[in-house]
């Protein structure tokens, strides 16, 4: 008789555990946990993306911020490759609100800036440093847009990554062009400052920190990060967002 009961009761608690086990799912969090979680949206240009690196999924800094900030965050790559910020640009930022939004960020790390040093004989024909005028009031425009999303996210503005005139297998032709750039860099810089003062956002400085470090750049190339420097900047943005 009590071996009976037993059994009674043994299969309503198989039944309770397998329930359990379907809804944790193969990654071992439930459906609750998954929306709890603080989604984080990374939005710029090639060096967000993680360009010259073979593996972008795994090695860009987007990529190694997720495994910083562990479990707890889903973070999404929205970089595109020679994204401006402003308006002006081809291809701009503001062609990618809509996937920004789809992302429904509790935060969002921003870092434009690179490209829009182009133009006035630089970057063959791309015309972006002809509307520098632009680029404080669009960079207001684009928090208040962001401000307004339905998710409320925190934001942060950065100051762009260096470019590195020391990194080793530069032409004359390509330090040329990024001579010119780097001082215009440093205009943009200062705007950036400004406006994370004025709209009250968080500021991640990538540049001073990485300038002058051509171990963490890419040969021939000055701009963009190697695997180090990727690493490095993800870094800096988990210091400043984990505070």
């Amino acid at each position: 008789m009590i071996e009976i009961m037993n059994l009674h009761l043994v299969k309503p608690l198989l039944s309770c555990l397998l329930v359990i086990f379907f809804s944790i799912g193969l990654n071992g969090e439930t459906g609750k946990s998954k929306k709890n979680k603080i989604k984080v949206a990374c939005v710029g240009d090639s060096i967000t993306f993680g360009a010259r690196l073979e593996d972008p999924v795994r090695d860009s800094y987007p990529a190694r911020l997720q495994k910083l900030l562990g479990k707890r965050y889903i973070v999404t790559n929205l970089g595109i490759g020679g994204c401006t910020l402003i308006r002006k640009g081809i291809p701009t930022v503001w062609n990618q609100l809509s996937e920004i939004r789809n992302a429904s960020p509790d935060m969002v790390v921003i870092s434009l800036g690179t490209n829009d040093t182009c133009g006035m004989g630089t970057c063959g024909g791309r015309k972006c440093w002809e509307y520098k005028d632009e680029y404080g009031s669009d960079y207001r425009d684009l928090i208040d847009t962001l401000q307004a999303l339905p998710s409320k996210p925190r934001i942060w503005i950065s100051a762009p990554s260096p470019m590195v005139l020391e990194t080793p297998g530069l032409s004359d032709e390509r330090i040329n062009g990024l001579e010119v750039r780097k001082s215009r860099l440093q205009e943009l810089i200062g705007i950036v400052k400004e406006v994370a003062k004025e709209k009250n956002v968080g500021f991640i400085d990538l540049n001073t920190p990485l300038d002058h470090k051509p171990a963490l750049f890419t040969e021939g190339d000055g701009v963009h990060p190697n695997k180090a420097g990727y690493s490095a900047i993800a870094e800096l943005v988990y210091k400043e967002i984990n505070n």
